[in-house]
């Protein structure tokens, strides 16, 4: 069904801004009044922004009547607001719209006035740059666009055999830290009753949440072999439930809004036999929404490119934009440092040894690696000396302070050979 609002998305003042026109009375030749559809569209945008994670910055009325004002008067909402965190979405869509009747009245009015005003909504969107104003607008105006999402959507997916109940797959996750796909860490700290205790950046004791909640997501996922990672499908705490099914054999996050999308396992995987007992590997998969992005910035747009670590060229499609600082303990302003804070690392090994402290960079922009004496005979020996001593060529002045952390929080042993 296709909403009677006119929105858009552009930049402003800096950050990325979603313009909702004003309602108004019908004009000439029009078989209905100017977006008389503003309340639902504004809540549907709201809603689609949350499932997003998107952070509200401020929140302002945008119309040429009151343009004289100064920001402050025309405020409706102050941020940063998390809506991630905000659990009733038309309450929100309330505050905006109540709060604009007084704004351009006179002191004392006591009449209210219009309440659909054009408004501006500043917004900072993870995997959305300056650049992504057009695809942040089509993504909201229809949220499968994605063509990973496509394909879901038509059901050509596997659909699963089997998968573990909730609470086997949180107990074989207690104390492993898994990733959101946005990046952001969590830890199954314990399991007991209906109630999983989990610890995020902000909760470091641990906050609780529902096994039944875990539960919809597996059945979801299990029926129809992809589900959304947003709050409309898996509940408030989707970003942690996402982050529990990406565990699974198979799963992995893909498409523009974050989903879960489950093939057939291979390898290793197929080993588990999908049972989640005590004896049970469980592997965290990490996904970096801004990957795809990252990766071409790095890459300077072009379709190959060398791995900063090994020298070897290949396509951008084997690389993949490692952060030089864990992501999740980078601070907002070195998440956006882009062409510093990250490097292109082959996905033959390279990544692997870099993100587990087997490998690192010295101040000089050289390579280390673990002592020979300590390195096992094999594959991995002689990938770690084929490293050893080779200049990087992501090291520079301004991502040395990257560089500089990684050697002194992952490098093992932490003291350079």
């Amino acid at each position: 069904m296709e909403l009677n609002a006119d929105f858009g998305v552009e930049v402003d003042d800096g950050r990325l801004s979603l313009v909702l026109e004003s309602a108004g009375g019908r004009t000439a030749g029009a078989d209905r009044p100017r977006n008389d559809q503003y309340v639902p569209v504004l809540r549907l945008l709201l809603e689609r922004l949350r499932d997003r994670e998107a952070v509200l910055l401020s929140a302002l009325v945008a119309s040429a009547r009151v343009s004289r004002l100064s920001e402050d008067e025309r405020t409706l909402v102050e941020g940063p607001l998390k809506l991630a965190d905000v659990a009733d979405v038309e309450q929100l869509r309330l505050d905006i719209t109540s709060a604009q009747g007084r704004v351009g009245l006179p002191a004392g009015a006591r009449k209210e006035g219009n309440n659909r005003k054009r408004i501006r909504l500043r917004l900072d969107v993870p995997g959305y740059g300056l650049e992504d104003a057009t695809q942040l607008a089509a993504d909201l105006a229809n949220p499968r666009t994605d063509p990973v999402d496509q394909l879901a959507a038509s059901r050509e997916l596997p659909k699963a055999k089997e998968l573990p109940k909730a609470k086997e797959l949180l107990d074989a996750l207690t104390m492993v830290e898994i990733q959101t796909a946005t990046g952001r860490p969590n830890t199954v700290l314990k399991v007991r009753g209906d109630v999983a205790l989990v610890r995020t950046e902000r909760s470091p004791d641990g906050q609780p949440v529902d096994i039944s909640e875990v539960q919809k997501g597996l059945d979801k996922l299990a029926e129809h072999g992809y589900v959304q990672v947003t709050v409309s499908e898996l509940g408030h705490r989707s970003g942690f439930v996402g982050a529990v099914l990406a565990t699974l054999p198979g799963a992995q996050f893909a498409g523009t809004l974050a989903e879960v999308l489950l093939r057939e396992p291979t390898g290793d995987e197929v080993a588990s036999d999908l049972h989640f007992g005590e004896l049970d590997a469980v592997t965290s998969v990490k996904v970096r929404t801004e990957q795809r992005k990252l990766r071409k910035l790095l890459a300077g747009g072009a379709t190959s490119a060398e791995c900063a670590l090994c020298g070897d060229r290949y396509p951008i499609s084997f690389l993949i934009a490692a952060h030089i600082k864990k992501r999740a303990v980078c601070t907002d302003q070195e998440r956006r440092d882009l062409t510093h804070v990250a490097m292109l690392a082959c996905s033959f090994g390279c990544d692997t040894l870099y993100e587990s402290g087997c490998a690192t960079v010295d101040q000089h922009g050289i390579v280390h690696t673990r002592p020979e004496g300590d390195l096992p005979e094999g594959h991995l020996r002689n990938r770690l000396l084929h490293l050893q001593g080779r200049r990087c060529v992501a090291h520079t002045t301004n991502s040395e302070p990257y560089f500089a952390w990684h050697r002194t929080n992952m490098f093992v042993p932490n003291e350079l050979p």
